[in-house]
């Protein structure tokens, strides 16, 4: 007959007059449901903040301009006649931006994902730039969440 009572004393967790506890269950269910409900949001957040092919215009414009004044502004880069002609060329790199970004807009393809989006430009001696002694360059850029990000820009020889 001891056997039988220390079994059942063993099991015997709470007393029979104390309700079960319902604070464990909720906890649980809010640790289960809250990544339900973080992920669509962070997936809506990331749908609408992809940035657009007018704000890659923009980003590239700033980057083709800066860009443009660290490799040609400096003294003896650029010939002397363009020097005599061309007073600050900073200003003349910077007044371009909306120009250069129109062009690398119009030089790249877009592949949306809805959530973010990659860019794959081609720049240098084709169409109407192959006149110039351009070195050809091969970006490709992700756009994400507002932001842009160069993932890769390499010379194509």
């Amino acid at each position: 007959m001891a056997a039988p009572q220390a079994a059942a004393l063993t099991t015997w967790r709470r007393p029979p007059w104390r309700p079960e506890s319902t604070s464990g269950r909720f906890c649980s269910s809010v640790r289960f449901s809250l990544p339900l409900v973080l992920l669509p949001a962070a997936g809506a957040l990331l749908w609408i903040g992809n940035p657009g092919p007018q704000d890659f215009a923009d980003f590239a414009g700033r980057e083709l301009s800066e860009r443009g004044i660290q490799e040609f502004c400096r003294d003896g880069v650029l010939p002397l006649m363009v020097n005599l002609m061309v007073d600050n060329c900073p200003r003349l790199f910077r007044d371009q931006r909306e120009a250069l970004g129109d062009l690398a807009l119009q030089l790249s393809q877009r592949r949306n994902f809805g959530f973010f989006s990659l860019y794959k430009t081609e720049v240098g001696a084709s169409g109407l730039l192959a006149q110039l002694p351009l070195p050809r360059y091969s970006l490709e850029t992700l756009a994400v969440a507002g932001q842009f990000i160069v993932l890769r820009a390499e010379s194509v020889d």
